[in-house]
């Protein structure tokens, strides 16, 4: 059952509440791990760079320079060629007009796909976010092999749906990223 009117089993809102500042749904059928709530999912928003509406491409970029460039505290280049690449998959969650929440699904020469670039606004970290983008990726990919570089703040979000660490932590110009990877029989959740 989807709310469309972003509220949650129980609530008892008039008309003249404010709606919830998260769209949120739920959908018992189809339930789904955020943190340790079963059924409880915000919407993931997927899509190719060339597909993406110009707002949300702005957001998006917005999002990934503010935590991964400023919050690192190192200039760099964020956006590179594969974020335009055509099998380059971005994924986010919103609040309303604000992305909240992203990481982009790149291609490995022989075709694995690699999560990277996952990161959310500091004031949603405690929610989930970022593991609800992984666990969205790993039950459209996870048949197969998948890879990630992961921040280290990031690293129990892929610990908890089967990702392994492959190698040793890489100093990179956002921070320091550990490789991981995750077998199709890997267990969804530790």
């Amino acid at each position: 059952m989807t709310t469309g009117e972003n509220t949650r089993p129980g609530d008892a809102r008039s008309d003249q509440e404010p709606l919830d500042p998260m769209p949120w749904h739920v959908d018992v059928r189809e339930g789904v791990f955020v943190g340790d709530m079963l059924g409880v999912t915000p919407p993931v928003g997927r899509a190719r760079w060339a597909d993406l509406p110009a707002l949300t491409a702005h957001a998006l970029a917005r999002l990934r320079v503010d935590v991964l460039v400023a919050e690192a505290g190192r200039a760099h280049s964020e956006l590179d060629q594969l974020d335009v690449d055509p099998r380059t998959e971005h994924l986010w969650i919103a609040d309303g007009d604000l992305l909240v929440a992203c990481l982009r699904l790149v291609r490995r020469d022989d075709g694995t796909p690699c999560v990277d670039r996952a990161c959310a606004r500091p004031d949603v970290r405690p929610l989930g976010l970022t593991g609800a983008l992984v666990i969205d990726v790993v039950a459209r990919y996870g048949a197969g092999p998948l890879q990630a570089l992961v921040r280290t703040d990031s690293l129990g979000a892929f610990l908890q749906v089967g990702f392994e660490v492959t190698g040793p932590a890489r100093a990179l110009p956002g921070g320091s990223h550990t490789p991981m990877a995750r077998r199709p029989d890997a267990p969804w959740r530790e």
